[in-house]
């Protein structure tokens, strides 16, 4: 009889501290892509990224629909809601609020390169000398450098342009299209960040 009544006990218990700290190592292997906690070979990059990535939203999906089933039968036995319940959602919140608010290594790395790359970029386009891919580093920076025929100067960059071309486009002695520069963010006076 009081193993039934322990169990129920148990049973009534709202989501706490274990499933605010399930995420947790989750959370840490989206937070070591982001901010660059290991670097992976060239070529593996692309599988590497993207399963670690793979694994720790699915991590998160099913410690997520674990709390939701959890709480929904917690407040369906209990007609009430426990502050417990939300230790989970806010440890996740908390971790996307970093996410946006400590800018990654390449972010706090282009500031840093940024004089360095407009020396480069003014010296390019004075010399008129067609420069298609020249592999360049500044910093920790490692890129890609060409001018188009907008005559703007173009930063790949090659740590973030393995699946998509990302970069960077320097606009002081060019005259960009608007309707082309419309889909980059400003990230400095006479700096477009792609994609």
């Amino acid at each position: 009889m009081r193993g039934h009544r322990d169990n129920k006990l148990l049973r009534t218990h709202p989501p706490g501290l274990g499933f605010a700290l399930a995420p947790v190592p989750f959370l840490a292997l989206l937070a070591g892509v982001r901010y660059d906690w290991w670097r992976y070979s060239r070529p593996a990059v692309i599988l590497l990224e993207a399963a670690t990535v793979g694994i720790a939203l699915l991590g998160l999906t099913v410690v997520g629909s674990l709390w939701i089933f959890r709480s929904y039968g917690y407040w369906k036995r209990e007609q009430q809601l426990s502050w417990r319940i939300g230790l989970a959602p806010l440890v996740v919140a908390s971790t996307a609020l970093v996410f946006v608010l400590v800018p990654t290594p390449t972010e706090s790395a282009f500031d840093r390169a940024r004089g360095e790359m407009e020396q480069l970029a003014d010296s390019m386009q004075q010399n008129q000398t067609p420069y298609t891919g020249r592999r360049t580093v500044i910093d920790v920076l490692e890129f890609h450098v060409y001018i188009r025929e907008d005559n703007c100067v173009y930063f790949a960059d090659l740590e973030q342009s393995v699946v998509l071309n990302a970069g960077w486009i320097y606009t002081a002695n060019c005259a960009p299209n608007p309707d082309q520069f419309g889909r980059y963010n400003v990230v400095a006076d006479n700096w477009y960040a792609f994609p």
